[in-house]
């Protein structure tokens, strides 16, 4: 679908990546087409050691159970119960303790103005104000909180406003430094679109609804005109795409 890059230009993952920061630091004008994203710096981890389905991608969605929320701030991965999690990055520790709906949850603060979440956590095994490196082990997979399973909650903010972490959180190293969780090539990304649901992009394990006709637009340019379907199809392909099938 679409044209593939010249050697050495962004690849397509890379420009979802762009734009979703783009939306969260557009205020503060950190980030623009053509120059070196922010987050380039961060070396990122996945936070396990091995892969684990996304269960609910970022951005609106209907709310879990009636007690989650119906815009989506991160990513939740469905990890049993006492999982190990990892950072994502490193960093300093400069929250631990229990927070409204997110439950248990741990917050590091990361280079370049950028801050991850780790919620619903069964046990925190890190402590307010210590350093952590990338992939070091920091607490264990639960259901505290607002959740209707276990599951991570991760979420990402740059310079204060939440970001989709899946552009550069899925497909990075394992926290052991491993080989990475397996990932969509870049050709192999839809748009997929239907009257109740709006549009969205999504890939083998990747999910993004479109939130603009402007995010729709560029889209389009990247990977052509959308398969359209009904709010029941939608929810089927975002199903099969975020258990990592391509859809």
């Amino acid at each position: 679908m679409g044209h593939r890059e010249q050697a050495g230009g962004p690849t397509r993952r890379q420009l979802l990546a762009y734009a979703g920061a783009a939306a969260g630091a557009a205020a503060v004008g950190t980030i623009g087409f053509g120059a070196t994203p922010a987050f380039a710096a961060v070396a990122w981890r996945y936070p396990f050691t091995s892969a684990y389905p996304v269960s609910s991608g970022f951005g609106p969605r209907p709310s879990p159970g009636g007690v989650g929320s119906t815009n989506h701030q991160g990513i939740d991965f469905a990890a049993a119960q006492d999982t190990r999690i990892h950072a994502v990055a490193s960093g300093t520790v400069i929250f631990t303790g229990v927070s409204g709906g997110y439950g248990n949850l741990t917050r590091i603060q990361h280079a370049d103005g950028y801050v991850s979440y780790y919620g619903h956590q069964n046990h925190i095994d890190i402590a307010k104000g210590a350093s952590v490196s990338a992939g070091q082990f920091i607490g264990r997979v639960g259901t505290t909180g607002d959740s209707t399973g276990n599951h991570l909650h991760l979420g990402v903010t740059l310079n204060g406003t939440f970001i989709d972490p899946a552009p550069f959180i899925i497909g990075a190293p394992y926290a052991n430094d491993s080989t990475a969780p397996s990932t969509p090539r870049d050709d192999d990304f839809t748009i997929i679109k239907s009257p109740g649901r709006g549009a969205a992009v999504l890939g083998a394990g990747y999910f993004r609804a479109l939130p603009t006709e402007e995010f729709e637009t560029c889209a389009r340019a990247l990977f052509g005109d959308p398969v359209i379907g009904n709010d029941r199809q939608f929810d089927v392909w975002k199903s099969i795409a975020i258990s990592g099938t391509a859809a």
